[in-house]
């Protein structure tokens, strides 16, 4: 037996231990666990809210698609795409921050485009002041009465 070398059940506690530790770490990351994760929410930028509203149906069609973060981001590594349901990308501007608001970012469609019925999905790309990027896609639903 070695003299050196700690009992099997104390290595045994010790690994059991590590793992737990880990899982907790996990658990509170993945915003899974029971403590309070407001302050790491905030830690990257999120898309909040949009108009159009994302799965929405609207009767008009939208003079801008603005999208809503949870932080401004960096104006240089933002793109706002809207693509047609036949995926035909539409001309619109290119995106630009709210100047009250730099957490606003919208696109406008292009002078000569006529947004026909459909559904169009808004497709973005943006990166946040720590440098992560982050992007996502939602749709809505343009129906005329």
């Amino acid at each position: 037996m070695n003299q050196n070398r700690p009992p099997a059940s104390v290595v045994v506690r010790a690994a059991a231990a590590a793992l737990f530790v880990a899982a907790l770490g996990a658990l509170l990351l993945a915003g899974t666990g029971t403590a309070d994760l407001s302050a790491a929410d905030r830690l990257h930028l999120e898309l909040r809210d949009s108009d159009p509203k994302a799965d929405s149906t609207i009767v008009e069609a939208p003079s801008e698609v603005r999208l809503f973060f949870s932080e401004p981001p960096q104006m240089h590594g933002t793109s706002v795409r809207l693509v047609t349901e036949d995926e035909e990308l539409v001309e619109t501007t290119d995106a630009v921050a709210d100047e009250e608001d730099p957490r606003q970012v919208f696109i406008t469609p292009g002078e000569d485009v006529t947004l026909e019925d459909g559904t169009y999905t808004v497709m973005w790309r943006v990166i946040a002041q720590d440098g992560h990027a982050q992007r996502g896609e939602f749709v809505f639903h343009l129906v005329r009465d």
